[in-house]
């Protein structure tokens, strides 16, 4: 049916539109501590004073240990230097400080909660990203299949597999008998 492709295509486009609007939308929400939303670096940087006594959420590379001091980058490239009192954290030059606290007077933040990242932390996480992403994707290649006539996805009789190589066998024959 030639309407069911352009149903498909409308709708794919709807979504795509929808996830674009909420992308916008999610990116101008303004920092609301009363449903959790609490200023970072972006929202210090440039205008530090006006969040004085103001409870903040942010993250920094640690860059003196006594007294301990963060460096956050806000905009474009901008660095903030702030330094952190009350932190009960053994945190060493370079590691990344994530911390919940107060803004001080003078670039100061009165850490309530604060932990260190270490940075293989990130490569684990990517790495298990991108190896299960490539599972799933293996399992979607291995059990579905691509109908073009209709831009859908639909289960294939039988899963490709390695020793068969990733070519569906029954599928061609089909189309060489017909």
């Amino acid at each position: 049916m030639p309407t069911t492709s352009v149903r498909r295509l409308v709708g794919i486009l709807v979504l795509l539109g929808c996830l674009f609007g909420l992308l916008v939308w999610y990116g101008s929400l303004a920092p609301n501590p009363s449903v959790g939303a609490y200023p970072d670096s972006e929202d210090l940087g440039p205008e530090y004073d006006a969040w004085v006594g103001e409870q903040t959420s942010l993250t920094g590379t640690v860059v003196e240990t006594d007294p301990l001091t963060i460096v956050s980058e806000y905009g474009t490239g901008e660095l903030l230097r702030l330094q952190v009192t009350d932190a009960d954290v053994d945190a060493q030059q370079g590691e990344t400080l994530a911390l919940y606290g107060v803004v001080e007077p003078d670039n100061t933040i009165r850490a309530l909660n604060a932990y260190t990242v270490p940075s293989t932390n990130y490569v684990y996480m990517y790495g298990v990203s991108f190896l299960a992403g490539l599972w799933v994707l293996g399992r979607l290649a291995r059990d579905w299949r691509l109908d073009w006539k209709t831009w859908s996805l639909e289960p294939r009789e039988s899963p490709l597999s390695l020793r068969r190589g990733l070519v569906d066998t029954r599928q061609s024959t089909e189309d060489h008998d017909a």
